[in-house]
This record gives C-alpha cells, structure tokens and sequence, in this order.
C-alpha cells in the first residue's frame, strides 16, 4: 500500500520478495559497466617531461630573489605553453618529423602543467590514445617551449630534467571503478525498482494483513480452486453401474 513506511521488516519483505529482480538489475549493471569499459570507451594514456627554468646570477646576494622569481614565473610559462606560441610550432614539427596530425585544439586539450609549491620544476603532461604518441609530443611541446621561451622572454637557462618516456599501461578508463560503479548503480536500481512494485502494490496477500494492519475480523477462511481443478476432480470419480445379476433378479422379481 502507498502508506507503507520504510522499516526494517520492509527492508527484509522487499529482499525476500523481489530478490530476483534486484540479482538481475545487479549482474545487468555490471554487463553494462563491463561493456562500455572494455569495448566502448578509447583508453587513454598519459606521460609527462619535466622542465627547470632558472637564471643564472653571480652575485649570491641576488640568488634566492631570482629563484622566487622564477617561480613565480612559473605561471607565465603555464600560458605560453598552453598557447598557440608553442602549440603551432609543436604541431608542425609533430607532423614533418613524427606524422602525426593533431589539431590546435585537440593539443590544448590533451596539454596540463602542473607544478608543486615554491619549486623552479614544473611537468608537461599529455594524455592522449596512443600511448607512443604521448611521449613523443610532451618531449615535442618542451622542445617547442625552450625555443620559444628564448626568443620572448630571454631565458637561455632552460633544462629537460626528466624526458617524457612511453607509458605502460592506460590512465583512463579506470577499470575497477567503472566496474564498482556498475555494480551499485544496478543494485540501486534493483532495489528502487523493487520499492516502486511494493509501494504501489494494492493486493492483499495474505489474512494477517487484515487482521493485523487493517484490524479487521477474520471470519475464517474460503479454499478457492480454479475451474481446471474442478473438472479434474470431477473426470476422476467413477459412475457405478448395475451388474449383471442385478439385472437377472429385477426381471424374475417383475415376472413373480
């Protein structure tokens, strides 16, 4: 009924009741999961360089200013990289050098910088579907950056600390989550879908929902049989039929 509350022993009622439906919506969650991880979804893979920019200064006086300007620099150099002053000479060496064809707003989106806190290295990395080609244009875009950073704002002390090298294995999609995720969202379905039946249920199945719930007097109780029973029951009795010698002593006892 709609005025159901939500409790424990309806808790209990619902599993007991629609397991089925809620194993079902549970396995298809993770058949769907499993499906758009392994099948639909492009994985994708990611590498990083590492760059250090630094000034060189001879006095020692100078030198911790210099380096608290470098990294302070440092989001400058996240704009330029992001931008169509290394992109554009990336994307032409990509093509003449490596063929591979990449548009400007494909690269941008593959492209993050990232740093850590008062540090002159900051990282390139780039996530893309193939795995060789991640590497090869992080190293391409940091190569384009040290020529470029040159000629704008006269740094000549520009150094690729770490390479990006090719990656092992996927970043995306994450397999177990996506899987985890399948599960619970069909086993949240199963049991929405199993609340919804019972909620909206507006039969009586059995006397102490009466009794009990309604508070109304049971009376006793009336054995309900389907015609097919009925006519089964009836096909199974036996008509007798008058014998032989019965027959013999109606007719003398007429005669007589």
């Amino acid at each position: 009924m709609m005025d159901q509350t939500v409790s424990f022993d309806f808790f209990i009622r619902l599993v007991r009741e629609y397991w089925r439906a809620i194993v079902s919506f549970t396995v298809v969650g993770l058949i769907v999961a499993a499906g758009l991880t392994f099948f639909v979804i492009t994985p994708k893979y990611q590498s990083s360089v590492q760059i250090l920019v630094n000034r060189k200064n001879t006095d020692a006086a100078t030198e911790y200013a210099g380096q608290q300007a470098d990294v302070q620099m440092i989001t400058t150099y996240k704009e330029l990289i992001a931008g169509q002053v290394v992109l554009k000479p990336t994307q032409q060496q990509l093509s003449e050098r490596y063929g591979i064809e990449r548009s400007l707003n494909t690269l941008k989106s593959e492209v993050s910088v990232t740093s850590t806190l008062n540090s002159q290295v900051f990282s390139i990395a780039v996530t893309d579907t193939d795995a060789k080609a991640s590497a090869t244009i992080a190293n391409q875009i940091a190569r384009s950056f040290k020529n470029q950073v040159q000629k704008i704002i006269k740094v000549n002390n520009v150094t690729i600390v770490a390479p990006a090298e090719t990656p092992s294995g996927a970043v995306s999609p994450k397999k177990p989550l996506n899987m985890l995720i399948g599960l619970v969202v069909g086993l949240l379905l199963g049991f929405v879908y199993a609340a919804i039946r019972m909620l909206t249920d507006r039969r009586v199945h059995d006397a102490d929902f009466l009794t009990d719930d309604l508070g109304l007097a049971s009376l006793g109780l009336v054995n309900h049989q389907n015609q097919y029973s009925i006519k089964k029951q009836v096909s199974n009795l036996t008509v007798a039929h008058p014998t032989h010698d019965n027959q013999i002593t109606s007719q003398t006892m007429k005669r007589v």
